[in-house]
């Protein structure tokens, strides 16, 4: 099966052979990787808008999603052991993290903004403990940058809950607020070790599943 692995190393390989002999042509391996990148992202976003558009939970899916994608950018965090695997594990994420965002309020009765506190207290205390995480892919072996990246997520957090409270008091759609509380809940929580064991259970799982690559 033709993978999007492959695609960027045989695009990248093209690339890199039709540049002038004048010049220092990169490496293949760097074109590929930052291909990859770009198309697996792109790929991605192209899912989850056409799943959100069919289940019409867009601003709900759109909300855990820059929720947990941007968090997830400064926190770091486990890693399913292929692409495949990682778009499905976080389609099904979103999709159930839109559904639950969509019920919360009713359940709540009205007080979702009594939630918000708690979650953001825990969101620092995780983030104080256990970001950014480590990954075996990716190491954060300069202690610089790991200093940065935890202040980094601090301000993230205070960014979101000073966001999260001005949409409540604008009257902000439950649902969206909802969604994003949950977003940062699983976000938090994938940055423990409980949230590496669940992450690797669901991709040997899916592994045995859907064996893609």
């Amino acid at each position: 099966m033709l993978s999007i692995h492959d695609i960027a190393h045989n695009t990248a390989a093209c690339l890199v052979s039709r540049l002038p002999d004048g010049i220092r042509k990169p490496e293949v391996e760097v074109v590929a990787f930052g291909l990859e990148v770009v198309m697996g992202a792109g790929l991605q976003l192209v899912i989850f808008a056409a799943t959100a558009w069919y289940l019409d939970l867009v601003p709900e899916m759109m909300a855990a999603l820059v929720t947990m994608a941007t968090y997830r950018l400064l926190a770091g965090g486990v890693h399913c052991s292929a692409y495949y695997r990682c778009l499905i594990l976080s389609l099904l994420t979103l999709v159930i993290l839109a559904f639950l965002g969509r019920w919360l309020p009713g359940a709540l009765g009205g007080y979702l903004p009594g939630a918000i506190v708690p979650v953001f207290t825990a969101g620092l205390l995780i983030a104080w403990r256990r970001a950014p995480a480590d990954v075996e892919a990716a190491p954060i072996i300069n202690p610089a940058r790991r200093a940065l990246l935890k202040k980094a997520c601090y301000l993230w957090l205070l960014f979101w809950f000073a966001i999260i409270e001005y949409g409540c008091y604008r009257g902000w759609p439950g649902s969206v607020l909802a969604t994003s509380l949950l977003a940062l809940v699983f976000q938090s929580l994938a940055l423990t070790p409980a949230g590496f064991t669940a992450v690797g259970w669901a991709d040997s799982l899916l592994k045995r599943i859907l064996p893609l690559g």
